[in-house]
């Protein structure tokens, strides 16, 4: 990417952040309407949003989609369902990292009930951070414990337990 389109991403990335702050403060119309603005400009795939490819486009059309739809007749965000506002910050997300070009700092949250509890909580993660996630889990499992694979690996067979019971 040339400086001046890292500029340009970098300004939009900023914008985008601060959209994302009034969110938490219940500026609904001002996501709207940056939301909107962005719209116009990708429509028209000229200036700055002229690099982007048609599945670049997409997907922040489709995440667009998703924040008109959630903010349909909401005037503050915490009028939504905590799933519904978990929704909203990954759609905020999605338009953020394609335009700053940086999948692997977008992110992601969901809602899972807390252990021993139905009350549910918000987790959020970044891309990069789950991919790592989800590769040492791989990599755990992958690695698991053959039983008779070798001469020293005994899989409950009791062998070995006579010596630390006495007997």
């Amino acid at each position: 990417m040339n400086r001046h389109g890292y500029r340009v991403g970098l300004g939009v990335a900023l914008a985008l952040a601060s959209t994302l702050a009034l969110a938490s403060a219940n500026k609904v119309g001002q996501i709207l309407e940056q939301q909107r603005e962005i719209r116009e400009q990708t429509e028209g795939s000229t200036g700055d949003y002229a690099r982007f490819e048609p599945r670049a486009l997409a997907r922040i059309e489709a995440a667009q989609d998703q924040i008109f739809s959630l903010l349909d007749g909401v005037s503050a965000v915490e009028q939504l369902h905590p799933d519904q506002q978990a929704e909203l910050f990954n759609a905020l997300e999605e338009v953020k990292a394609v335009l700053a070009d940086n999948e692997d700092d977008r992110q992601h949250c969901w809602r899972e009930r807390k252990l021993g509890t139905t009350m549910k909580e918000t987790r959020c993660a970044t891309v990069a951070e789950m991919r790592a996630v989800q590769e040492d889990t791989r990599n755990y499992l992958n690695r698991g414990q053959r039983c008779g694979a070798s001469a020293t690996s005994d899989c409950g067979s009791g062998r070995g337990l006579e010596s630390a019971t006495g007997r």
